[in-house]
Formats: C-alpha cells, sequence, structure tokens
C-alpha cells in the first residue's frame, strides 16, 4: 500500500509500506480521509520525544471497515464507516483504573506510537471505532477527531447554557470550542485572536472577534456583554500573553480552561487568581463519549466543520500539505483524501 512516511527530521515521504497484517481481534480500516494535526508538524520538525523513524503518521482518521478478525458478535462489519479514536491506554495505571484512560500514565497514539492513518489502510481494535451514521458525510467525519478535542473541552468545564465566554486563540481547536460554546448555548462567546487570516474567518462565521495585540480582551468584553468580566475563559494557544488575557477577562470565582500547549513554562497572574478565587483546570483529548456527542451534534448540523478545512489534498501531496501548515496565516486544516 501507500503511505505517508516519517523518515526523519523534515522528511515525510510518499512511498510503498507493509498493508498491515491482523491478528486475533484486530481490524483493517481502509481510510478514506486523514488530516493534519499540530502534532504531526511537531514530530516532522523532529520535536516529539517519543516517535522513531520510519513511521506513519496521522491520528484524525476516517474510512470504512475492510476486513476484521474480531470474534462473532462484533455489530461492526465490512463497509460500515468509522471514525478512529487514535489513543492506546495501558489499562492498567491508577488512571485507567480509575475510568481515566484518556489521560493513561502511559497515553500512546495512532501516528506516534504505532502507525497512524496517512496510509491506504490503517490496523485498529474495535474498541478504537465510533461507528458514523449516514447523516454525516465523509468530510464532517474526518474532523471528528478535532471536534472531540472541543467537545471534551467545554464538556469537562463547568459551563453551563447562559455562560459568557472568552477563547483565546481561533485556530482549529480555538474556532471549534467556540462552536461547541454557541452549539450548547452560550450567551455571548468573544473569540481572540492575532492572525488576521483565523480572526476573519471566526468574524465571517459570526463570532465577536478582538485583535489582543491591538485591543485589550476585558475591554471588548465589556461592550459585547455589558459586565466587566465572563464566566469562563478557554485558553487555546499556549502563548504567554493569552494567560495574562485569562486572567483579566475572567470573572471572580470563574473559570479558567487550558488547552493550550506552551513551548515554555508560561507567566500566570496567581495573584489575581488568588484574589478572584479563579478556579482552573486543564483538558486533554477526549474520550470515546467525546466521539460520540460530537457525531451527534454533527448529525444535528449544530457545528460548521468544514470553515476550519482550508485545504483538501490528495495523499500524494503530502509534502505539499505539510508546506502550506507552516503558513497559520493562510491554512487551518488540511484533509488527505485515499
Amino acid at each position: 500500500m501507500l503511505a505517508g512516511v516519517y523518515t526523519g527530521v523534515e522528511s515525510l515521504k510518499f512511498q510503498e509500506w507493509p498493508k498491515p497484517e491482523l491478528g486475533p481481534g484486530e481490524i483493517l480500516v481502509k481510510v478514506r480521509y486523514a488530516g493534519i494535526c499540530g502534532t504531526d508538524m511537531m514530530i516532522h520538525a523532529g520535536k516529539h520525544p517519543r516517535v522513531v523513524p520510519p513511521r506513519v503518521l496521522g491520528h484524525e482518521i476516517f474510512g470504512t471497515v475492510a476486513e476484521s478478525r474480531v470474534s462473532a458478535g462484533s455489530p461492526l462489519k465490512e463497509g460500515d464507516r468509522v471514525a478512529v479514536f487514535p489513543l492506546i491506554s495501558c489499562g492498567q495505571c491508577a488512571p485507567c483504573r480509575e475510568g481515566n484512560a484518556h489521560v493513561c500514565e502511559k497515553l500512546g497514539l495512532l501516528g506516534i506510537d504505532a502507525d497512524g492513518g496517512f496510509a491506504e489502510y490503517i490496523k485498529t481494535t474495535a474498541e478504537q471505532l465510533i461507528p458514523v451514521p449516514p447523516s454525516v458525510d465523509d468530510e464532517q467525519a474526518a474532523l471528528v477527531e478535532p471536534l472531540s478535542v472541543a467537545v471534551h473541552v467545554v464538556r469537562t468545564s463547568r459551563f453551563t447554557a447562559g455562560d459568557t465566554a472568552v477563547v483565546t486563540g481561533a485556530g482549529p481547536i480555538g474556532n471549534l470550542i467556540a462552536q461547541v460554546l454557541r452549539a450548547v448555548g452560550a450567551r455571548h462567546v468573544l473569540v481572540s485572536e492575532a492572525m488576521p487570516f483565523r480572526r476573519e474567518l471566526a468574524a465571517r462565521m459570526g463570532f465577536a472577534v478582538v485583535n489582543p495585540l491591538e485591543v485589550k480582551p476585558v475591554e471588548v468584553v465589556r461592550r459585547l456583554t455589558g459586565e466587566n468580566f465572563v464566566d469562563h475563559v478557554f485558553e487555546a494557544t499556549g502563548a504567554t500573553a493569552a494567560y495574562r488575557d485569562a486572567v483579566q477577562c475572567c470573572k471572580v470565582r470563574g473559570h479558567i480552561t487550558f488547552v493550550g500547549l506552551p513551548k515554555s513554562a508560561p507567566e500566570v497572574d496567581v495573584l489575581n487568581l488568588v484574589f478572584k478565587e479563579i478556579r482552573t483546570s486543564g483538558a486533554r483529548v477526549y474520550t470515546p463519549k467525546d466521539f460520540r456527542v460530537a457525531i451527534s451534534l454533527l448529525e444535528r448540523n449544530a457545528i460548521d466543520v468544514r470553515s476550519v478545512v482550508t485545504d483538501r489534498l490528495p495523499l500524494k501531496d503530502i509534502e505539499i500539505g505539510l508546506q502550506r501548515m507552516h503558513n497559520p496565516d493562510s491554512s487551518l486544516k488540511i484533509l488527505f483524501s485515499l
């Protein structure tokens, strides 16, 4: 089969690769779409500590069941449309035993610790496949994985319908967080983004936006909501300035959810966190429930996932896709088709 293979620092080749061989209990999926994530860019740059080349990348995956070696009784059959849940958990550590396998102490991921979806076929288990109904088309299904991140972020926060929110960052995840907030009843959502392309996209989608390099987000909060602060802030950049803005915008006893991954330890205004009794939490990846919720949102057209797709390319153009992803002011999400 053909696959996009990471072969070393800044080297990702479209080449022949062995088709996966199934063992007992495993399922072969014919990949239809796979998306590039920021993690793939980190791997390509040689900055991911776990990836040992050669490795087939890609963990945002949609396809159909091609072959199964699962024992009789499995509901999955050949031709079924499925989103791939890419987490690999040990099942033995304390988080796994406590029902939190998505934060397993040895958490792995398809495309990092095992071959991923930049290929014609990928090998999975039945537990890693979430059925996709006919009402969700193939391209929407290809975005279930990043949408599930946004669902998990909102679902695990203390957000309730009628609350106000600021989202710092309008990349794919920040954009989808804002959309999920709107879908579940946010009264106001302000999106803070410095890059014009991303900010303008959020504005076209009907969100109030602010350029934090020109105007303090807290000033726009006051004009937008008629209140001095918001109930929730969702930080999706990892930038130091955004941490400052998050604390400034959040109300007394409000909630900040940290989603972005900082490149170094950020400065945080702990004094105001304490004085305002702001509650904070982190949100990482997703659970199978988040996949199912994401699919249900797509079924009722509550989320416009197509809006974040800026490029659609055949997998053979994977190197072109990577080049485009290096320009975040023109590309947001790139989908590869097979």
